[in-house]
């Protein structure tokens, strides 16, 4: 077994390149293809896949089921049920490629010199650090979050030790999150776009003020917690940053923004669809640029085919959700999830808040984000018809990215709890006041641009 599952990137490639050929030829038969080889893939990852993504995917096809078999569908139905989703699984399979030259480029030893050394307050620290995970988390990823915390807890290694862990899993997660409000990499804000269809350059200015606002509320409650404390003798001197490094990296992000914003408005592609086939050449020509090809390509390659090789939990999980979300439609139950949104109706600030708690709700029950937004794709039309969709779309991914910190469950708190041996729900309480307040300056900042659309 351990033979074949090396090779399923062949696979997994072969179906994502009949997915980007029916981007430019929408024929129903070749999409019933990729339906009836998103149920292999299902099949084969769901053996794979972790145990909470299991019972998830259980959880997903048996309501999925149920509905099917409540609605008109017929059998030749499914396979199409099953295809909704291979775009954010290409999306995902190619993210490895930018991390591996933001590697190759050695840019996360950025982090380090931008954090710096020097005896500061607590406060201080706080908040630089909070800003360097905002600037850089949107290419570095969880990378930005390991280095950092690493660096943090070398940096504090004489405080007292549960000080030093609430201050790391605060700062680090907490600017994780407010990096991935405007990340064009974040498949969180990439689904919220792909439901609404709204354009991503109208929705980047109403998200980078949500991360705006979410530092400086944040940083100014640090000043508060941390108020007359300092960080012990520290001897820990830090590289000096590399401003000509530092400029390529902000050039970089500048430019990958553009090149994403142009093959949105001026070749009119798809956000999801730009995104996903400007990674790997835009990676590529930025490593020739920095005379970096060969050891782009060295990261590059057995990190992106091992990553696809392992895409079990993303497959069980954006599948079966696919296919539950395309048999609600399909069914008269729909019906009930629409009534106490259609009871709201007229009363978006209730709707809002509706939102705001079900994400919170959902993912401290630890589903994931993805899975609760796929329940809104569900219901879009509803959702369409009560907000414009650049305020659906903020509103969307503020709310489902606001409850990263929190998730129990989810990857950075599994890899924070694990890196400070910290219990998960031990973070998910000290950053929950942060996610339901996040959550709601982004609905202030939706109903400002509701005023405005």
């Amino acid at each position: 077994m351990r033979h074949w599952s090396n090779y399923l990137y062949l696979f997994y490639s072969f179906v994502f390149l009949l997915n980007v050929l029916h981007t430019f030829w929408a024929d129903e038969t070749l999409y019933i293809i990729i339906g009836f080889l998103g149920m292999v893939m299902t099949a084969v990852s769901f053996p794979r896949s972790d145990r909470v993504f299991k019972i998830l995917g259980t959880v997903l096809l048996t309501a999925g089921g149920f509905f099917y078999f409540s609605s008109d569908a017929v059998l030749s139905d499914i396979p199409r049920f099953f295809a909704g989703n291979i775009s954010l699984l290409l999306l995902i399979s190619m993210l490895p490629w930018m991390n591996s030259v933001v590697k190759a480029g050695r840019y996360n030893k950025l982090l380090q010199s931008l954090i710096g050394g020097g005896n500061q307050s607590l406060s201080g620290l706080y908040a630089r650090s909070e800003v360097t995970m905002v600037s850089l988390a949107a290419f570095l990823n969880l990378s930005s979050a390991a280095v950092s915390q690493d660096l943090l807890k070398e940096k504090l290694k004489q405080m007292n030790t549960k000080m030093k862990n609430n201050f790391i899993l605060m700062v680090t997660l907490r600017g994780y999150s407010l990096a991935l409000l405007w990340s064009p990499l974040e498949i969180l804000l990439a689904t919220s776009i792909f439901i609404t269809g709204a354009d991503y350059l109208q929705v980047l200015p109403w998200m980078l003020v949500i991360s705006v606002i979410g530092i400086a509320l944040d940083s100014f409650a640090a000043k508060f917690m941390y108020r007359g404390e300092s960080i012990p003798e520290d001897r820990t001197g830090a590289a000096p940053l590399n401003k000509r490094k530092f400029i390529q990296f902000i050039a970089a992000l500048v430019l990958f923004l553009c090149l994403v914003v142009f093959l949105g408005n001026v070749v009119q592609l798809d956000f999801l669809f730009s995104v996903t086939i400007a990674i790997f050449p835009f990676a590529f020509v930025w490593s020739l640029l920095i005379k970096r090809r060969r050891s782009f390509m060295n990261i590059g390659w057995p990190t992106w085919r091992w990553k696809t090789n392992r895409l079990d939990n993303f497959i069980v999980l954006l599948l079966t959700l696919s296919f539950l979300t395309k048999t609600l439609n399909a069914s008269p139950y729909l019906q009930y999830l629409q009534d106490p949104l259609i009871a709201m109706e007229g009363q978006p600030v209730f709707i809002m808040l509706f939102i705001q708690a079900a994400f919170l709700v959902m993912t401290l029950l630890g589903v994931h984000p993805i899975a609760t937004m796929g329940i809104f794709g569900g219901v879009s039309g509803l959702l369409t018809s009560a907000f414009p969709p650049v305020t659906l779309t903020i509103l969307l991914s503020a709310c489902a990215i606001a409850t990263v910190p929190s998730a129990p469950y989810g990857l950075i708190v599994t890899l924070t709890s694990v890196a400070l041996k910290v219990n998960p729900y031990q973070i998910v309480l000290r950053n929950l006041p942060y996610s339901i307040g996040l959550g709601f300056v982004g609905i202030a900042v939706a109903l400002f641009s509701m005023w405005i659309y």
